[in-house]
């Protein structure tokens, strides 16, 4: 009973990634998921609550998906940062250009929703810059990785990556996948050059609030 309950729960993520990726959450119904899984919807309740519930678990595998390809780039970022960067880079866009269904669920269809769905959204860009953090702490050191203008950065960057997908899946950007990646590569080796430009100017601007506040 419990594996047959499990193959039904793939098939309805599945369905949920199609009917989403495709047709959109808000125009989706629990009878139309189900008639693409092939089930009825008794079979819907068995495993979620509300089509929220289903969206929630469709963008959540997409992550682990994307997460559990990149787990090894962490360590090689300590001695191969470039080669690194760009595998990184290809993983992200094979994760979600190469099936625009994952790039619309994750980067659209989740936009919105509910603030529960938009916690979980927040939830799911904190695990990528997590992840570019341990990265960044075996390279750099944690006096790097734990700073304020790390998080700016990589905050920063997520979006840019983001918006750039979104773009190139909705045809808005004249170039193809291998561009695409090498665009993303780059704009994640430009980190560390941002990095120290706000690192420096945060530095002045604590040294001239300092030398405001200093009595004469």
């Amino acid at each position: 009973m419990e594996e047959r309950q499990t193959v039904r729960r793939s098939l309805l993520l599945e369905a949920g990634l199609e009917v989403f990726g495709t047709r959109g959450y808000a125009s989706s119904s629990v009878l139309e998921i189900c008639q693409q899984a092939g089930l009825t919807e008794r079979y819907f309740y068995e495993s979620f609550t509300d089509r929220e519930a289903l969206l929630s678990a469709v963008a959540s595998a997409i992550v682990e998906d994307f997460l559990t390809a990149v787990a090894p780039l962490a360590m090689l970022t300590e001695t191969h940062l470039d080669r690194a960067i760009r595998e990184g880079a290809d993983a992200f866009v094979a994760s979600l250009a190469d099936d625009p269904r994952r790039a619309r669920v994750l980067l659209v269809e989740t936009v919105g929703v509910s603030p529960t769905m938009e916690d979980r959204r927040r939830a799911v860009i904190g695990e990528i810059v997590e992840f570019l953090r341990r990265g960044t702490g075996l390279r750099y050191g944690s006096s790097v990785s734990d700073s304020v203008q790390f998080d700016v950065v990589t905050r920063a960057l997520v979006g840019a990556a983001q918006e750039l997908l979104v773009a190139f899946v909705r045809r808005e950007l004249p170039i193809d996948r291998e561009q695409l990646t090498a665009q993303l590569a780059g704009l994640f080796r430009s980190a560390p050059t941002i990095l120290m430009a706000l690192s420096e100017s945060a530095g002045e601007s604590a040294q001239n609030h300092t030398e405001k506040e200093t009595p004469r």
